[in-house]
């Protein structure tokens, strides 16, 4: 009889391996195969609520309303201009108001304090200006402003934001806010961020998303707590300091190349560190503004 050779048989199974070996490595989403999208920025900027500008001439009033129903009062000679001179009419006052979890993700304005939730009773923007160049207010000279609220809590100061090129970050200045049938009411040194706020909670827990079919990098984040209107957003796809026991809800929002819009929500009580796994489904504007209006 004539014997088989083991050599063919030894070259067919190291193939069979090889094979096996590069079917799998095939099968495994390498990073470059990821799903990419492009900065989810235009999008939001797209959604945002504008600025407002008042001119404010000699023969209108001071006080303003924006259309939100921030109340801003104060007087002329409270404004210096960068050589600390007091201002001629006219001038200008632009306000920006971010009442709704929406506007602040649309503006991409979390309430984080040091890292620290903040509940929040709405966030402002208030700058003025005259030929274009920025005015500060005087040293003992503040300006007024009511914040509309149908429930106003207790306990609310008012925090000023700085922005580090990143993210604004928000600090108190243990001036308070004062309560009333309007909403509150505050008296305010600094022009700039403005945000009625109080700690919602110190420390907490992290959440952290991964996906093994889609790139996160330019994907927005963002948590939302509505006992405390607590708006956190996720940056490196990780968002800190969840206070235990929280339930959040929370959205990811992505756009192609084409400007098609995908997106990730879901509800839950965060209460150790989390780590989820997600993957982007095909969504569009409208049920997405909807489901940011339920907030």
């Amino acid at each position: 009889m004539k014997k088989l050779s083991l050599l063919p048989l030894t070259l067919l199974a190291l193939l069979t391996i090889t094979y096996s070996c590069k079917k799998d490595r095939i099968e495994t989403p390498e990073p470059e195969q990821l799903t990419a999208y492009e900065p989810i920025n235009s999008y939001l900027d797209s959604k945002k609520q504008q600025e407002q500008e008042f001119i404010i001439t000699q023969s209108s009033p001071d006080t303003i309303v924006g259309n939100q129903g921030t109340r801003i009062y104060g007087a002329k000679n409270c404004l210096q201009d960068a050589n600390l001179d007091t201002v001629d009419y006219p001038f200008s006052i632009k306000l920006v108001e971010l009442y709704t979890p929406k506007d602040m993700i649309y503006w991409q304005m979390p309430t984080m304090a040091s890292s620290n939730a903040l509940q929040t009773g709405g966030e402002i923007r208030l700058l003025a200006e005259k030929n274009s160049q920025p005015l500060t207010l005087k040293p003992s000279c503040p300006y007024g402003i009511d914040m509309p609220s149908t429930a106003p809590a207790s306990g609310m100061t008012v925090y000023y934001g700085s922005d580090n090129g990143t993210y604004v970050n928000w600090t108190n200045s243990s001036t308070p806010f004062a309560t009333n049938s309007y909403g509150y009411q505050a008296y305010i040194n600094t022009l700039g961020w403005i945000n009625c706020d109080q700690p919602a909670g110190t420390g907490g827990h992290s959440i952290s998303f991964t996906s093994t079919v889609d790139d996160l990098s330019n994907v927005g984040i963002f948590i939302y707590i509505p006992a405390s209107k607590t708006v956190v957003q996720a940056y490196g796809q990780t968002a800190a300091s969840i206070p235990s026991g929280s339930s959040v809800k929370i959205v990811l929002m992505a756009q192609n190349s084409n400007g098609d819009l995908f997106s990730w929500t879901d509800t839950r009580t965060i209460n150790n560190n989390t780590s989820i796994d997600i993957v982007l489904n095909t969504t569009t504007d409208a049920a997405l503004t909807s489901y940011l209006n339920g907030l």
